[in-house]
C-alpha cells in the first residue's frame, strides 16, 4: 500500500502524584465504542477500564499496604484471563477471506477492537492483521498463504510442491551493495531510497561472495550494532561498572578483543533518547541526531515489513511514545531507577509539604505550619542545602526554567523541581528525536498501526524471540544430515554446549549461523530456512580437533566436525563464533 505520512499524536506525562486510573474512570467510553454498537459497548467498556486496572492495580493501594502484600510489579493477572477465544476466532476467519483482503473490506469492528481491546486477541492474530492492512496487497497475500500451510489449510499438493497459486502477490527483490567500512551511511542511502518500496531487500558487501538471506540478516544486526555506539551520543546511559566490564570479557573469552573495546552505551534498561535541550519546535537538537532517528524510524519498519529482525532493545517508555500512551513516574523507574528513586523521596517530601499547607484551614496558625514545613530534611539535610539547581540531573547544560542554573531548589519549589525533572526525562528533552523517528517510521506505513500492541510485543515484533535453549525442545526443532543422526554423540555434545551458552553467547552463535543475533517471532521453530547441522568431515591424516565449525548463514547450515570432546566442541564453537564475525566469504 502506499506510505502512511500520519505519525500520531505525542504521549502525555502524567503529574508525580497523578493516578493512572483517573482518567479511565473519567472516560463515559473507551475510543472503540462508536463501532461495537450499543448493546456491546457498556461490556467492552468495563473489560476495558478491568484491564487498565489489571496493569495498574498498585495506584489503588498506599505504600504501606504495597510493602505488606510483596507482590511483584507487573500485571495482577496473566494476559489470558482477558482472551476472548469466540472473538479471536471470528477475527482469524475475517483474515483468512480473499475478498475482504484483496477489497481491503475488514469490518470496522476489527481495527476498532484490535487498537482499544488488543487484549481480547491473540499476539499471532493481531499479528496476522497488522500484515494483512499495513504491508500492502501482495505481502498480505503471502502471509494468508504461509498462514493457511502453516495452519495444514493446505499449501501443498500431494507431491510436496508448493501450489501454483502460492507464487500469489511474488515480491519483486531489490539488491543493493553496501561498504562494511560506511555501512551507517551507506544504510541512510538505501533506507533513502528504498524504505518506502515494495521490493524485498536484499543486501550484498563490496569485495565479499556471500548474497541472499545470510548478508541480509546480517546487515540489520550491523546497523544496529553501529547504532548503539556511544559516540554517536543518541542514548541515555549509565557508566559501565569495572566489575561488568571484566564479566563480560570472561563472557566473549578474550576471544574478540578488537570487538570488546568497542565503546556501546551501557544501557541495562533499554534504549532511549539522551536529554537534549530545545524548543518546541525542536530547535537545539543536532541535524545528526534527528537525522540518525529519522533513518532509525524508515529502518526498523522496513525490517517489519520485510520479515527481519533488529538488534535495537528499547526501554519500555520508547514503546509508550510509539504508543501514545501516559507516561508517568513508574516509567522514569524502568528508565532511571536511581533517579526515580530519589525523585521520589523529594516529591513525597514536596506532598506533605502540600498537605500541612491545607491545615492552616482547619485551625493550626500559619506560623507552626511555617516552621513543620522548614524542619523537613532528607536524610537529615534540609532541602536548601542538597545543593540542586534547577537543571536536569546528570545533564547540567539543560536548564528546567530559564536562568535554571542560578535557581536553587528549597522546600517552597520542591514540588515544581521535581515535576519538570520527570517531564524533561520523559518528554520535553525527547520530543524531537521521537518524533523524528515516528516520522520516519511512518513513511514506511503508519506507526499508528502498532496501537494493537502492548510494549513487550513490540520489543518482540521489532528484535524478535528470547527464549533459552531446552534440550529436550531444541533436538526437535533441529534437522541433522549427512553423517548425523539425532542420536550421533556430537549431536548430544552440541546440545549439551547450547544449553549452557550464556544469552550473549547464544546471541553471537545465532548471528554466526544465520546473520541474526535474535530468533523469529515464535522462537527457533519459526527460524526458516530449518536449522540443520551435518557433519564436516576432515581430510585423511588430520584428527577433527584441527577444524573449525562453518555455516551457510544462507541456508541456516551448521557444518561441525566429530569433536573428540564437549570442551574441544565448545572451544572451538566459541573460536568460530567469535572470530567468525564480518564477512561473507566461501568455506
Amino acid at each position: 500500500g502506499p506510505a502512511e505520512a500520519e505519525a500520531g499524536r505525542d504521549a502525555r506525562v502524567l503529574t508525580v502524584d497523578a493516578n493512572p486510573l483517573d482518567g479511565p474512570l473519567g472516560i463515559a467510553a473507551p475510543p472503540m465504542a462508536a463501532d461495537a454498537g450499543e448493546s456491546a459497548t457498556p461490556v467492552l467498556q468495563l473489560l476495558w477500564f478491568l484491564h487498565r486496572l489489571n496493569e495498574h492495580w498498585s495506584c489503588i493501594f498506599s505504600p504501606a499496604e504495597l510493602a505488606e502484600a510483596a507482590h511483584p510489579r507487573g500485571p495482577a493477572l496473566p494476559p489470558s484471563v482477558f482472551f476472548n477465544s469466540k472473538l479471536n476466532a471470528k477475527l482469524m476467519r475475517q483474515l483468512q477471506d480473499p475478498l475482504a483482503l484483496c477489497s481491503r473490506s475488514f469490518p470496522s469492528w476489527c481495527n476498532a477492537l484490535t487498537s482499544a481491546c488488543h487484549f481480547l486477541f491473540s499476539f499471532e492474530s493481531r499479528r496476522l492483521y497488522l500484515h494483512s492492512t499495513a504491508f500492502g496487497l501482495s505481502r498480505a497475500l503471502l502471509r494468508m498463504q504461509a498462514h493457511a500451510s502453516e495452519g495444514g489449510a493446505g499449501g501443498a499438493n500431494g507431491s510436496g510442491e508448493p501450489r501454483p497459486e502460492a507464487r500469489l502477490g511474488r515480491l519483486p527483490r531489490q539488491k543493493v551493495r553496501i561498504s562494511r567500512s560506511r555501512v551507517i551511511d551507506s544504510a541512510i542511502k538505501v533506507m533513502d531510497l528504498y524504505a518506502s518500496q515494495k521490493a524485498l531487500l536484499e543486501v550484498e558487501y563490496f569485495g565479499e561472495v556471500g548474497t541472499g538471506l545470510g548478508p541480509t540478516l546480517e546487515f540489520y544486526a550491523l546497523v544496529s550494532h553501529e547504532l548503539r555506539k556511544a559516540e554517536l551520543n543518541l542514548w541515555h546511559h549509565e557508566e559501565v561498572p569495572k566489575e561488568a566490564t571484566v564479566d563480560v570479557e570472561a563472557e566473549a573469552g578474550g576471544a574478540d578483543s578488537e570487538r570488546s573495546r568497542e565503546k556501546l552505551v551501557h544501557a541495562p534498561c533499554g534504549l532511549f533518547p539522551r536529554p537534549v535541550a530545545q524548543t518546541a519546535d525542536g530547535a537545539g537538537v543536532p541535524k545528526r541526531t534527528l537525522q540518525l532517528f529519522t533513518f532509525m524510524g524508515r529502518f526498523i519498519a522496513k525490517a517489519m515489513l520485510d520479515s527481519r529482525l533488529v538488534d535495537l532493545t528499547f526501554a519500555p517508555p520508547f514503546y509508550r511514545h510509539l504508543l501514545e500512551a501516559e507516561l508517568g513516574m513508574d516509567d522514569l523507574s524502568e528508565l532511571s531507577p536511581h533517579l526515580a528513586r530519589s525523585l521520589g523521596q523529594l516529591g513525597a517530601i514536596a506532598r506533605e509539604r502540600t498537605r500541612l499547607l491545607a491545615t492552616c484551614d482547619s485551625g493550626r496558625s500559619a506560623s507552626d505550619v511555617a516552621e513543620d514545613v522548614a524542619n523537613f530534611t532528607l536524610h537529615g539535610c534540609p532541602i536548601d542545602q542538597l545543593g540542586l539547581d534547577f537543571t536536569l540531573p546528570g545533564f547540567p547544560e539543560i536548564e528546567l526554567v530559564p536562568g535554571g542554573k542560578d535557581k536553587e531548589v528549597n522546600i517552597d519549589n520542591l514540588g515544581e523541581y521535581v515535576q519538570l525533572v520527570l517531564r524533561n526525562m520523559l518528554y520535553d528533552g525527547v520530543r524531537a528525536q521521537i518524533a523524528a523517528f515516528k516520522r520516519g517510521f511512518s513513511e514506511v506505513f503508519g506507526v499508528r498501526r502498532l496501537a494493537c500492541f502492548s510494549p513487550a510485543e513490540l520489543d518482540v515484533l521489532f528484535n524478535g524471540a528470547r527464549e533459552r535453549w531446552d534440550k529436550a525442545v531444541v533436538i526437535e526443532q533441529i534437522k541433522f544430515d549427512h553423517g548425523y543422526t539425532r542420536s550421533s554423540r556430537a549431536v548430544g555434545l552440541l546440545l549439551d554446549v547450547l544449553s549452557e551458552f550464556t544469552d550473549a553467547q547464544l546471541a553471537t552463535f545465532l548471528k554466526f549461523i544465520s546473520g541474526s543475533p535474535r530468533l523469529p517471532v515464535g522462537g527457533l521453530a519459526r527460524l526458516s530456512p530449518r536449522l540443520t547441522v551435518v557433519q564436516k568431515k576432515p581430510e585423511a591424516g588430520i584428527s577433527s580437533d584441527a577444524y573449525l565449525p562453518s555455516v551457510m548463514t544462507c541456508a541456516n547450515y551448521l557444518k561441525l566436525p566429530d569433536y573428540s570432546s564437549k570442551q574441544v566442541m565448545r572451544e572451538r564453537l566459541l573460536t568460530a563464533i567469535n572470530e567468525g564475525q564480518g564477512a561473507f566469504l566461501l568455506s
